[in-house]
């Protein structure tokens, strides 16, 4: 079982609900970094489970946190403005871990220019189907065959998108499944297999997305962001820094952690299975 370490490390503004993207530096020997704490979190935890296989002894996994523009509006409506949040947030935070190194990665004399990973998450909201509305309108009014009701109020949801950015490298790829025939092939005639970003690939997940309370939902179609209409209803301050939205509907049975870190893990998909998506 490789060592995995986590060593505290952040840079930038705290950040809001989803507003921070990551810029991710693997190394070899050791650490995990934190800034925002639950975006931190599954973003490490993550990471961390996904090179937990790897054949290597040590590990080094430096986040660093960056707070970047999204290039959407503060309250994304619908899955494709919220995608292009989370690619734009990647990019971005890509970009940026270029121009400023973390500190543990430049302690430690180890020559890199880029990341190996960026990642941005961007959180959204989007409005049912008519006829997905529909069909749970007459299903809550007690009909037995639950079809399209034709006058349904509209309802809301919330779900989340997360963009990865990196490349076919072998350090990428370290985590590859044990059966997969992945090869980075060699350069140059070097025997070595390349260690570089050798192709920009990207790696897309979801969250599971839950329908909003009517009163949160008419406050956000009303223009308020989600954090503010959270707020607003159940009485809070500044939740999305909280438990946000999910948690309060669960009750704490699901955290904000937790509810990105699926996510977070299907997006890695194209770097454990590299044969079937990185051609």
């Amino acid at each position: 079982m490789p060592l995995l370490r986590s060593v505290g490390l952040s840079r930038g503004g705290t950040g809001e609900a989803l507003d921070v993207s990551f810029a991710v530096f693997y190394l070899a020997p050791s650490a995990v970094g934190s800034g925002n704490p639950c975006k931190v979190e599954a973003v490490r935890s993550a990471f961390v489970s996904m090179y937990a296989a790897s054949s290597q002894e040590t590990q080094i996994i430096v986040t660093s946190h960056r707070d970047v523009e999204s290039g959407v509006a503060n309250q994304p409506h619908g899955d494709a403005e919220t995608k292009l949040g989370a690619v734009n947030r990647a990019n971005a935070a890509w970009d940026d871990a270029i121009k400023s190194r973390p500190s543990a990665i430049s302690a430690k004399c180890i020559e890199k220019t880029s990341p190996d990973f960026a990642v941005g998450l961007e959180g959204g909201v989007e409005e049912a189907p008519a006829s997905t509305a529909g069909i749970m309108a007459a299903a809550r009014s007690g009909e037995k065959n639950a079809k399209e009701k034709k006058e349904a109020a509209k309802v809301l949801w919330c779900m989340a998108w997360m963009a990865v950015r990196g490349t076919g490298s072998a350090i990428c790829t370290m985590a590859k499944a044990e059966d997969s025939p992945y090869y980075v092939q060699p350069q140059h005639g070097n025997n070595d297999a390349v260690d570089v970003a050798v192709k920009e690939i990207w790696g897309f997940g979801r969250t599971g997305s839950f329908e909003l309370p009517t009163k949160v939902a008419s406050l956000v179609n009303e223009g308020m962001e989600l954090g503010d209409a959270d707020d607003m209803v159940f009485r809070r301050v500044n939740s999305k820094h909280g438990s946000g939205t999910v948690g309060v509907l669960t009750n704490g049975m699901i955290d904000r952690s937790a509810y990105y870190d699926h996510a977070l893990k299907l997006a890695l998909v194209p770097w454990v299975r590299p044969e079937l998506y990185i051609v």
